[in-house]
């Protein structure tokens, strides 16, 4: 069995997962390797230990993240989302993206607040979009650009809000 990050937390393998199962999955596999636990134990094994208790955060890290969790689902079915080679969107999209830095560069106040709430609302609909695609349809070529215009969206919201945009959803 491949140990990935849902395996290791013992949550399905899909998008739509519930943050307090993550979190309860995370808070079990951690407790197992705690280095309490190993106190005693030979150097070797304590430093095996760290390294799974490394490899356990960055599982808990990953999940909470969409576009991290949607990237290994479809690592896991076999694509890659090619994010630094692939740059392809559609017009749409690009034209949203140019208005968006736009109105960034000018916006100042209630201006800037009202944007961000507009991208707020575009990155709920995108992941809304992804899960679908994920989970529903199994539609792994619109979950890759998906994930894409998310990876946009997110970036975009925190250059907008200065914050930490991992784990609301």
């Amino acid at each position: 069995m491949q140990m990935t990050s849902f395996v290791l937390l013992g949550v399905p393998e899909q998008f739509r997962l519930d943050l307090a199962a993550i979190e309860a999955g995370w808070k079990k596999a951690i407790a197992a390797v705690h280095p309490d636990r190993f106190a005693d134990r030979s150097a070797a094994e304590r430093r095996v230990a760290e390294q799974w208790a490394g490899r356990i955060n960055e599982a808990r890290d990953a999940l909470m993240t969409p576009v991290a969790r949607a990237t290994e689902l479809l690592k896991l079915r076999g694509r890659d989302i090619k994010s630094e080679t692939d740059t392809h969107m559609d017009t749409a999209f690009l034209m949203q993206q140019m208005q968006w830095r736009e109105a960034a560069e000018e916006a100042q106040g209630e201006a800037r607040d009202k944007l961000i709430a507009e991208v707020d609302a575009a990155r709920t609909k995108e992941i809304g979009v992804l899960a679908t695609a994920l989970d529903d349809a199994r539609d792994n070529d619109a979950a890759v650009q998906s994930v894409r215009r998310l990876m946009f969206i997110e970036k975009m919201r925190a250059e907008l809000a200065g914050s930490d945009v991992r784990k609301e959803f």
